[in-house]
């Protein structure tokens, strides 16, 4: 930056506070107790809007967060040249948690090898809205609005050049997880730590590359524990030495700084060298490692005092003999010790009146109906069955208090094994909400004895490679979109 020129301002807006970052050295970081997502009158915006009247600023841009914009690309199982807008509104009609406005949706058609990529930008615009007026109203000129996560890919993508995962912390348990390549961002997923489950999420990278994508940056200095059975090339990245290798204070975020070089071809060594690159094996492998060493000595422990015993036992054997062939020790009367039954702790009943949502999140039809037989068979009524958002490999279920909980582990815990979670809220319509993630086809025969109320279907076992439903759409088109969630 030369010396008469103005500096550059990112303006992050947060859910209640307001950040800048100017582009110097130092005295470059400000913040606002103000949330521009909602409507503020002048004496609000006040303070905000003297600093900006006492300060000039050249270039400024917004970064979008990505619950205000929802990124997702979905493919077509044939390549086309164009679509029309009112279909990727329908493909993401069930995904996005914002009304669609038709004005806000930004999309492009990428070919593949025998498919095209829509990738889908769509934007909550009664929030931007609310954030451009607020901007008006003390006189910014903002220069362009940029997603979060559009902004750390154009830093990344500087560095690597192939399809990648980042997991970018917003707070102390909340993270982001971004799939990127070449600037190009395809899927946002905001995520709760400090362990993550990404497997399902790995697996939707082979719908938009020929392969799953293994490469994932990791943040430096967070202990989190990435639950995968895909084995990950795992790096470690520091925000700090991004930016001091670009020349820019150390105290910028990753966001602002892919907005601050977007144009900046930055040397891969900045992020990778031998202390921050880990192995692509898990914390539990490095666990496992660990307690080897510890496991072998107890073998070798057991197997002496077993070789001992053996001696003393045949040594005294031969000593201790009674003049009819039989040890003295042996004459005597065994009394074996009686077993004492635990008793089963008694689950109590619940109230068969509470709402209960069944979610297939397969692509084996009827299993739902199937869940609901058996459910039906154990006196609950209120039952609404559909179709998840996202596909899933495990079966789930969650509750609003323990002992729902208790209660269905212990009826269902052969039939449908399942993770369960008290983490429903108060305020929800549904006191249990079961996710099906598996084939129950094995429940499906004990179920159509016991349910009076309706026919079990018929559980299809054959599954197709893909985990992404597919949509049909009207007869306009030959192609047919498939949804990956």
């Amino acid at each position: 930056m030369s010396l008469f020129s103005k500096p550059k301002l990112i303006i992050w807006p947060k859910a209640k506070v307001v950040e800048l970052y100017i582009d110097r050295k130092e005295n470059n970081t400000l913040s606002f107790d103000l949330n521009l997502w909602q409507k503020c009158n002048d004496k609000d915006l006040e303070a905000l809007s003297l600093y900006f009247r006492q300060n000039k600023f050249g270039s400024i841009s917004v970064l979008v967060p990505d619950d205000v914009v929802f990124t997702k690309s979905f493919t077509y199982d044939s390549k086309i040249d164009n679509i029309d807008k009112k279909e990727v509104i329908s493909l993401a009609a069930n995904l996005v948690n914002f009304p669609i406005d038709p004005d806000a949706i930004e999309y492009k058609l990428t070919q593949a090898a025998d498919k095209t990529i829509i990738q889908a930008f769509i934007y909550d615009k009664p929030k931007l809205d609310q954030l451009k007026s607020n901007l008006n109203i003390i006189s910014v000129g903002v220069n362009k609005f940029t997603s979060v996560s559009t902004a750390i890919s154009n830093t990344i993508s500087s560095i690597y050049k192939q399809e990648f995962f980042l997991i970018y912390p917003l707070n102390d348990q909340e993270y982001t997880l971004l799939l990127s390549k070449n600037n190009s961002v395809y899927l946002t997923v905001n995520l709760k730590g400090p362990s993550l489950d990404i497997q399902k999420i790995i697996n939707y990278s082979n719908f938009y590359f020929s392969n799953i994508t293994q490469k994932i940056y990791v943040p430096e200095g967070r202990d989190l524990e990435i639950i995968t059975t895909t084995q990950m090339d795992k790096t470690l990245y520091s925000e700090s030495q991004i930016a001091q290798s670009l020349s820019k204070a150390s105290n910028l975020p990753l966001p602002v700084l892919g907005e601050m070089t977007s144009s900046v071809l930055i040397n891969a060594d900045i992020i990778v060298s031998p202390n921050n690159i880990s192995s692509s094996s898990t914390k539990m492998e490095n666990k496992k490692r660990n307690i080897l060493p510890i496991i072998a000595v107890f073998i070798f422990t057991a197997a002496l005092a077993s070789v001992g015993a053996w001696f003393v036992l045949n040594k005294n054997s031969g000593e201790v003999a009674s003049p009819t062939g039989t040890s003295e020790e042996t004459s005597q009367p065994t009394v074996a010790p009686t077993a004492t039954a635990t008793p089963k702790p008694t689950i109590a009943e619940i109230e068969k009146d509470i709402k209960i949502q069944i979610l297939n999140a397969t692509e084996i039809n009827g299993q739902a109906a199937t869940l609901k037989a058996k459910l039906v068979a154990l006196g609950f009524k209120n039952i609404n069955v559909g179709n998840a958002k996202e596909t899933a490999t495990e079966n789930s279920i969650q509750v609003k208090s323990a002992s729902t909980s208790a209660y269905f582990e212990s009826k269902l815990s052969s039939d449908f094994p399942a993770t369960y979670t008290e983490d429903l809220k108060s305020s929800s319509t549904y006191d249990a909400v079961f996710t099906i993630g598996t084939d129950l086809s094995s429940m499906s025969s004990s179920t159509t004895s016991t349910s009076d109320e309706e026919t079990t279907p018929t559980v299809t076992k054959t599954v197709t490679k893909s985990v992404t439903p597919t949509v049909t759409k009207a007869a306009t088109k030959s192609a047919t979109p498939t949804v990956s969630e």
